[in-house]
């Protein structure tokens, strides 16, 4: 099993996670307060549902 690790900086809402080796990015939209420099949190989700 991978280890998943996640990092932000509690200023904004961008978090940089690794699994393993894979790197992603999540963040919220502009309308939400974000910079929407990745899916949000709820799209990660509903993608792992369907994975």
């Amino acid at each position: 099993m991978a280890t998943v690790t996640v990092h932000g900086d509690a200023t904004r809402f961008k978090q940089q996670m690794t699994a393993g080796l894979h790197r992603l990015e999540a963040d919220e939209p502009i309308a939400g307060g974000g910079t929407d420099a990745g899916p949000s949190p709820y799209d990660l989700l509903l993608a792992a549902l369907g994975a």
